[in-house]
């Protein structure tokens, strides 16, 4: 259970034995924990006794002007699991679809940073200054590995010092988000600086400890946090935001920079693009080629010259119209 909180409402039990059968086959269901005792205070308006209404349903999962996509899409999402969840045991649900969604974005892009922008970037994380929170270290290191080797903050921050292999320069990456675990290896200089950062911070260890231990409180370091010091160096190096919703620069961007960056040297190199999108999707931890796939035209963008080599390696699995003067339907009359 999240705290101490309690469930109130009719679903209370339905509920704690919905998220405990989650986690029991494996799930972590943090996010929908958390969802589901927000689902418990707005059940205490309805009258539940019939099961979960549309009225309850379309009130938990209707669209707010401060929600992101994502955000009304994990509450479809729980919505449609716990229905399933009730009708099991023979309680009348209403599962809401995925027609009911706004399209907030349509069109978002990720931004992805120049080699230039890299290269400045890191140069203003080597020169923080020393302080007691180990900031000088940590975010020096931390911000390289992100980029280096595409990790998510969450697995990056969940690392032992057993999944730091600086011997056989491995990451293992444990009960990732897709729940697909990875051993990944990491250049020369990432190892370089992990032994640096090593040696720093710790010079003795146990391997169940974690990689990046703060000195402070639960020895946890916190996404938000890295996020906000993050924006605030996107901000002292002058590069443009387009703001959270907008694309970014956020933190992710540097998984999404890796990417891109990644496909660009395969390519320039002459690995046939089918193999280098294998090879990305394996590394990643994508659940499916497609999710690859949008980062050929992120390459295509962030490097014109290499345009012409994308659109020949894709001209036979992206189909390209007929170029039009004029749109005339077959209905339509002279």
């Amino acid at each position: 259970m999240s705290g101490n909180k309690i469930y109130q409402g009719r679903f209370a039990e339905l509920l704690r034995a919905f998220i405990e059968e989650k986690r029991s086959l494996g799930c972590r269901y943090k996010e929908d924990e958390r969802l589901s005792f927000i689902f418990d205070q707005l059940s205490l308006n309805y009258d539940c006794s019939d099961g979960l209404t549309a009225e309850l349903a379309d009130a938990f999962t209707g669209y707010q002007p401060n929600w992101q996509a994502t955000t009304q899409k994990r509450r479809i999402s729980f919505i449609q699991n716990f229905g399933a969840h009730l009708l099991k045991h023979d309680i009348q649900a209403f599962r809401a679809g995925y027609a009911v969604m706004r399209n907030m974005q349509p069109e978002f892009k990720p931004y992805i940073f120049s080699h230039t922008e890299m290269d400045q970037f890191f140069a203003m994380a080597d020169n923080i200054r020393p302080n007691c929170r180990n900031s000088h270290i940590f975010y020096p290191v931390l911000f390289r590995m992100l980029y280096g080797t595409g990790i998510r903050i969450s697995e990056a921050l969940s690392l032992t010092m057993d999944d730091v292999d600086l011997k056989e320069q491995v990451l293992r990456v444990i009960n990732p988000k897709n729940h697909k675990d990875r051993i990944l290896p990491i250049s020369d200089s990432v190892t370089e600086y992990c032994r640096w950062y090593q040696g720093k911070i710790h010079p003795f260890y146990h391997k169940d400890d974690l990689f990046f231990k703060s000195n402070r409180g639960t020895g946890c370091y916190y996404r938000n946090n890295i996020q906000v010091f993050f924006s605030r160096m996107i901000a002292n190096a002058n590069i443009p935001t387009r703001g959270f919703k907008g694309g970014g620069p956020h933190l992710h961007c540097l998984r999404h920079t890796f990417c891109v960056h990644s496909l660009e040297k395969m390519i320039r190199e002459g690995i046939p693009h089918g193999v280098a999108l294998q090879l990305l999707c394996s590394y990643m931890g994508h659940q499916s080629l497609s999710a690859t796939g949008r980062y050929l035209q992120l390459t295509a963008e962030a490097f014109p010259d290499l345009m012409e080599k994308i659109e020949e390696a894709t001209k036979d699995i992206f189909p390209i119209p007929a170029p039009l003067e004029k749109v005339r339907m077959p209905y339509e009359e002279e």
